[in-house]
C-alpha cells in the first residue's frame, strides 16, 4: 500500500539543529542548549511508565466519595457497592472493594490521586478524547505531536537517523503492544519501538536490486529502514531481559491479566538494565454501557470489577518487582483514561460517557495521598449531569515534567503550548526541582583529570545513595548500583577507565538532594 506524501514526510528526519513548529511558536532542541545548562534541565535516569485505561473509566466506582454517599446511591443505586464495603482511604473516600492491593499500597505511601481530571469543554468521543489527552491539546485544536514525543524531540532531534548509536544503544521510549503510541510522536518521528513480545523477528522486504529511484522506492527504504532499528534495538532489549528476572510472587498467572503480564515485563526490563525513559502499557474494555456490574444483587463482580481488580493487581506486583529490585526511586507510574463516566447510572447496569475522571500516580517517589477533594453529588441527578473539573490533566503533565524530568519552567510552558499551574506529583525530597546543591566542598573527584579511577568524597545523609554520570551532551554513560551509606563523610574508589577521553558530569542524588561535579577523562 502506498504511503502518502504527507505521512512520508512527516515521518522523515530532522536535521539536528533544526527548531520545530509547535502551536504557532519555533521550539528549540534542548541540544542546542549549553552542555552545562542541558543537564539541569533533562533527568535522563528517570523512567515513567504511563498506564492508558481504554475506553473511559467509570471514576466514581473506582475512587467513592464515601462523604457523598447517600446521594450516589440515589443516583446509582443499582451499581453501587454497599458502604460498609468500601475500601476507605480517608473517612471521607475510598477505593472500590475490587482494589486491596493498590489501597494496601496506598497505605505504604506510594499512592497519589487525583480527583477531578479533565479540560474546559470536555469531547465525549473516544477518539477525539484520546486525541486530546495523548496530544495534550485543547478542545478546539488539533495537534499531531504527542505530549513526551514533543520533549523527546527537544533531546533527541536526529532521530531517527543515526539510531540506535553508541551513545544512545537503547530504545527512548517503549510500546508494549501492536502499535506505536501516539503520546511518543513527535514533529517528525514517532519515538517509539514496538514491542510485542520478546519472540519478536524482523524479515527485510528490501529488493534484491536495491531500490528504485522513484517516490515509491524512498518510502520503502524508509520503512525497512525503521524496521532494522527495531530490530537493532530488539536486540539490546533481549539482552536485558536475559540479564535479569522477575523478584515478586504478586503477579497473576500468565494470560489471566494482560496489564499484569505487560508491567512484569517492562520490570524485566528495567531490572536488565534497559535505559528506556518511557513504557506505554494499556488495559481495554473500559466503556462499560451495559453490565458493568454482575447485577443489581451481585455488584462485587462483572466487568468493571474485574477490572479494577486487574489494575490494582497489575501495580501492587509490579511496584513490589521494583521494590526488590532495589529500582523502584527511578520509576514513577501514571494512570488515565480519555474521559469519565455520567454521574447517574442508566438502566442496563452501565454507565455513559462523561467528564472528568480520578488519575493515580504511583512509584517510592510519588507525593502520596488525595490531590483534590471529593466530587459534589447533587440531590437529584439528571442522566445528563456530569462532575465538575477540578485539575486541567496538563497540570499533571506539567508536574511530571518539571519534578519527574528536570525540566524548566520556560521550556514546559513551550511543551504545553500554554503556562498550567503544576500539581505536585513527586514528593519534594525526591522532586528535581526542589533538589539542593551541596557545597563544593562536601562533593569532592580526585584526582581531577581522571586517567583509570578516581575516589568520590561526599557527606552522606544517610540515605540510599544513586550515582550516575552524563556526557555534556547530556547522555547517560554509567549508571552505579544504589548504596546506602551511614550519615557523614564517605568515600567511593571509583573505576572510570571505560569512559572514553572527554568531559563528564557526575550526578549524587540522595534523599536530601542532587549535586554535581564536573570532571575530565583523559
Amino acid at each position: 500500500m502506498k504511503m502518502e506524501r504527507r505521512k512520508f514526510l512527516k515521518y522523515s528526519a530532522a536535521t539536528v539543529a533544526t527548531p520545530f513548529l509547535f502551536q504557532g511558536q519555533w521550539m528549540q532542541a534542548f541540544a542546542s542548549a549549553p552542555a552545562a545548562d542541558l543537564l539541569a534541565t533533562f533527568n535522563t535516569g528517570r523512567k515513567l511508565v504511563l498506564i492508558q485505561l481504554d475506553g473511559g473509566n467509570d471514576g466514581l466506582n473506582m475512587v467513592i466519595p464515601i462523604s457523598q454517599y447517600d446521594n450516589l446511591a440515589n443516583a446509582r443505586r443499582n451499581i453501587l457497592v454497599d458502604k460498609a464495603q468500601i475500601l476507605k482511604l480517608t473517612d471521607e473516600t475510598g477505593l472500590n472493594p475490587a482494589m486491596p492491593d493498590l489501597t494496601n499500597l496506598y497505605k505504604e505511601g506510594k499512592v497519589q490521586i487525583i480527583q477531578g481530571v479533565g479540560y474546559p469543554n470536555p469531547n465525549l468521543s473516544h477518539f477525539r478524547s484520546k486525541d486530546i489527552l495523548l496530544s495534550a491539546s485543547d478542545a478546539k485544536s488539533i495537534i499531531s505531536s504527542g505530549w513526551v514525543g514533543r520533549m523527546f524531540t527537544r533531546q533527541y532531534p536526529g532521530f531517527p537517523v543515526g539510531f540506535p548509536n553508541s551513545q544512545q544503544p537503547h530504545p527512548i521510549s517503549l510500546t508494549i503492544g501492536s502499535t506505536n503510541s501516539a503520546t511518543c510522536q513527535g514533529d517528525l518521528s514517532n519515538y517509539s519501538t514496538v514491542l510485542k513480545s520478546l519472540s519478536s523477528t524482523y524479515v527485510s522486504n528490501a529488493p534484491n536490486g536495491g531500490y528504485p529511484d522513484t517516490p515509491f522506492g524512498k518510502e520503502l527504504r524508509f520503512v525497512n529502514n525503521v524496521m532494522e532499528q527495531t530490530e537493532g534495538y530488539l536486540s539490546v532489549i533481549k539482552s536485558a531481559a536475559a540479564s535479569a528476572k522477575n523478584l515478586s510472587s504478586k503477579y497473576p498467572a500468565a494470560g489471566s491479566n494482560s496489564l499484569a503480564d505487560q508491567l512484569k515485563l517492562v520490570a524485566n526490563l528495567i531490572a536488565g538494565g534497559l535505559q528506556t525513559q518511557l513504557y506505554v502499557v494499556s488495559l481495554g474494555g473500559w466503556d462499560t454501557h451495559s453490565l458493568q456490574v454482575a447485577s443489581e444483587t451481585s455488584k462485587l463482580t462483572g466487568v468493571h470489577p474485574t477490572l479494577l481488580s486487574k489494575l490494582s493487581v497489575a501495580i501492587s506486583a509490579f511496584q513490589d518487582d521494583l521494590r526488590l529490585m532495589k529500582k523502584e526511586e527511578e520509576v514513577m507510574g501514571f494512570v488515565y483514561t480519555e474521559f469519565g463516566r455520567r454521574i447517574k447510572s442508566n438502566d442496563s447496569l452501565g454507565t455513559d460517557h462523561g467528564t472528568t475522571w480520578p488519575a493515580i500516580v504511583f512509584g517510592a517517589s510519588v507525593n502520596p495521598g488525595i490531590t483534590g477533594t471529593n466530587p459534589v453529588i447533587p440531590a437529584v441527578v439528571g442522566k445528563s449531569d456530569n462532575l465538575a473539573m477540578q485539575y486541567d490533566f496538563r497540570s499533571i503533565y506539567s508536574g511530571i515534567y518539571k519534578q519527574w524530568f528536570g525540566i524548566g519552567e520556560q521550556d514546559v510552558t513551550q511543551l504545553l503550548g500554554a503556562s498550567f499551574p503544576d500539581i505536585q506529583v513527586v514528593a519534594k525530597s525526591t522532586s528535581i526541582g526542589d533538589a539542593v546543591a551541596l557545597p563544593a566542598a562536601e562533593l569532592k573527584l580526585y584526582p581531577n583529570p581522571v586517567v583509570d579511577h578516581a575516589t568520590l568524597s561526599f557527606e552522606s545523609d544517610g540515605t540510599w545513595a544513586q550515582i550516575r554520570i552524563y556526557s555534556l551532551g547530556g547522555q547517560l554513560v554509567k549508571t552505579m548500583e544504589r548504596q546506602q551509606f551511614q550519615a557523614g563523610l564517605q568515600e567511593l574508589y571509583l573505576e572510570l577507565g571505560n569512559l572514553r577521553p572527554s568531559n563528564y558530569v557526575l550526578v549524587l542524588q540522595q534523599k536530601s538532594g542532587i549535586s554535581t561535579i564536573k570532571f575530565i577523562v583523559r
